[in-house]
């Protein structure tokens, strides 16, 4: 994933996976359909959720209309730029987790791109 700048769609689009609204996965996999499979799987779990799945974890969400595209790729850039041994566990473990938490979610959108 050389130029990031190119998954700044892409992001936006899987972000509405966090929101507290109804998810459009017709709308996300029309994005998602430009990328292989992996890299979309990659993004959601290793960039995108990591970043937004807080979100839903509120009694009352704060994001229900959808995340601010420029912001949230600025999060995820800082997320991204952590460095450190703990860090890098750290995410690993979280990225685990998510899999798990959000395999419903993952497995809708992998069916719609298909």
């Amino acid at each position: 994933m050389e130029d990031k700048l190119i998954y700044f769609e892409l992001c936006g689009a899987l972000s509405d996976i966090f929101v507290d609204n109804e998810v459009d996965f017709k709308y996300i996999s029309s994005i998602a359909k430009n990328f292989p499979v992996a890299t979309v799987e990659e993004v959601l779990f290793e960039w995108v959720a990591p970043v937004c799945y807080t979100n839903l974890l509120t009694p009352a969400p704060s994001v229900w209309s959808g995340f601010d595209k420029k912001n949230l790729w600025l999060d995820i850039c800082e997320y991204r730029n952590k460095k450190g041994f703990v860090e890098n566990h750290k995410r690993k473990l979280l990225v685990f987790v998510l899999k798990i938490v959000y395999k419903k979610e993952w497995m809708i959108l992998k069916n719609e791109m298909l």
